[in-house]
């Protein structure tokens, strides 16, 4: 991939492709620059090789880094050096760059939606100086917790994935068993 793009990835991305081996990290990051919606999730991880297709499809690295650069995104946002590394439902995309000058740095391009309380205005922002900024900026969003613990809720408390879920919400947000939504209905 680092042939194609002709530009090296940083170490700390590299080892956590290595590392994650997963399609989706259901955290958000806060962005400022997109009030009135600062809290973004980019949870639909892009994968490094081909697809199941054999192919550099899209949600692949390079699949995705390809199709970049055709259409309305490479008309509207500087994209050179930019490789899209995740994105959401909403199609907002996280950029890992590439560029000699700002190597490592996480950039996003969060679309707008006309409606009112929501971002008026297509945003490109700056989202961390490194990887490890940006992982360490991450948060569990207390509707992505709801929502977790709404799919396990009415399990077996001795359900493998339910205990994966009280796992993961006790240790990224400790707090959640004294909200309303985490008591048991009776």
């Amino acid at each position: 991939m680092s042939q194609e793009l002709g530009l090296p990835l940083p170490p700390a991305y590299r080892s956590f492709l290595a590392a994650a081996g997963g399609e989706r990290l259901d955290y958000s990051v806060r962005l400022p620059a997109c009030e009135p919606e600062p809290i973004q999730s980019f949870d639909s991880l892009h994968q490094l090789g081909r697809d199941d297709a054999g192919e550099y499809g899209w949600g692949t690295l390079l699949g995705e880094y390809r199709r970049s650069r055709d259409g309305w995104l490479a008309e509207n946002v500087p994209l050179t050096g930019l490789l899209p590394i995740a994105r959401n439902g909403g199609s907002d995309v996280l950029f890992l760059d590439l560029n000699p000058a700002t190597h490592g740095q996480l950039h996003a391009f969060v679309h707008a939606i006309a409606w009112p309380g929501y971002l008026g205005d297509h945003v490109f922002t700056k989202v961390a100086d490194d990887f490890a900024a940006y992982l360490d900026s991450l948060f569990i969003d207390p509707i992505t917790a709801e929502d977790a613990w709404a799919d396990v809720a009415g399990s077996d408390p001795s359900d493998p994935w339910r205990r994966t879920v009280e796992e993961w919400l006790d240790k990224e947000l400790p707090a959640w068993r004294a909200e309303a939504w985490a008591t048991p209905l009776t």
